[in-house]
């Protein structure tokens, strides 16, 4: 109702039994105004007419609590229709599953490109409906911890099972510990191990997901829905779930920090042996490409800005 409704109903509240035309009068309105006021506060059932000069008003506790009883009937009507829809998706689904049946090269899909990987990514996190999971060997860029935040946070929102298991290595980049405790606290599963992983990511126990280059997750992806290939996807997760350990607690942070593995020793004293990168590359065996992604996350857990200040920067922590 408007504020101009609203002015003419308190005037007969305060009036009872007054004409329109002192209502006109009092308001300052002109007939039509009023005429125009008299039949919205009847359609509310607010006033009553016995005739056009004599207004009949109805008891407020009464009348307006009638008129929220029937506001709520209507909300209540829209909720339940919007909820009606969300029994659609199921057969839909189904209708999905038919038509992927049918089509055997719709079991394996290859997605390239970030922005198409991050699509598909907000799509199978939509339509998850009861479990995700999956395995974190690197850091995540701060870019996809907030591209993610909105599908993560509206998967934990739903009550869906979110588990993750992350390595040292991840777990050591202040920015990923940080969003994988935020998780953590609104019902996320976060566990850390020390096992050889690949990055993977399972919805509902249906769908995977894997990198096409395990080197270079954000290039090309592999999207897999063929039921063997994704049992044993889901079985392996769950073989590193029972094996890992909790989180870490902050002030426990330090003494669960990661020593260096292997390959990060090579790629430290290849560095400190050779002048440039196409160099260092090729005596370790892999393209420049794959060398510098190695380059960048040492870099990035000493807090170096340049090559030269991450090999000074290992040796005054004995890692070289």
């Amino acid at each position: 109702m408007s504020d101009e409704h609203l002015r003419l109903y308190r005037y007969f509240l305060r009036n009872p039994e007054r004409g329109a035309e002192a209502a006109g009068g009092a308001l300052g309105w002109d007939r039509d105004t009023v005429d125009e006021g008299l039949d919205e506060l009847q359609s509310h059932n607010l006033i009553r007419l016995s005739d056009r000069h004599t207004v009949l008003v109805s008891d407020p506790s009464v009348a307006v609590e009638w008129m929220v009883e029937r506001r709520l009937g209507e909300l209540k009507s829209a909720t339940d229709q919007v909820l009606a829809t969300r029994a659609v998706i199921a057969t839909l689904v189904d209708d999905h599953k038919q038509g992927a049946a049918q089509s055997p090269s719709s079991d394996i899909e290859r997605v390239d490109g970030a922005g198409a990987i991050r699509e598909r990514l907000t799509d199978l996190a939509f339509f998850t409906f009861r479990e995700h999971m999956s395995l974190l060997p690197t850091p995540w860029r701060p870019s996809s911890i907030e591209e993610s935040r909105e599908s993560d946070l509206r998967m934990l929102r739903r009550g869906i099972r979110w588990r993750t298991v992350a390595t040292p290595r991840a777990l050591a980049d202040p920015g990923t510990l940080s969003y994988l405790r935020e998780l953590a606290a609104l019902g996320g599963e976060v566990r850390g191990t020390e096992q050889a992983i690949r990055r993977m990511a399972i919805w509902d126990r249906g769908v995977a997901m894997v990198p096409v280059d395990p080197d270079d997750h954000d290039e090309s992806t592999l999207i897999v829905r063929q039921p063997g290939v994704v049992a044993n996807t889901v079985a392996w997760f769950e073989q590193v779930w029972d094996t890992s350990h909790d989180l870490p607690a902050e002030d426990d942070l330090a003494v669960r920090q990661p020593a260096l593995s292997d390959l990060e020793r090579r790629v430290l004293d290849v560095l400190t042996r050779t002048d440039k990168d196409e160099t260092a590359a090729r005596e370790m065996g892999v393209s420049l490409r794959t060398f510098r992604r190695y380059m960048a996350d040492i870099m990035l857990r000493l807090g170096a800005a340049n090559r030269f200040q991450a090999g000074l920067l290992a040796k005054e922590r004995g890692w070289i």
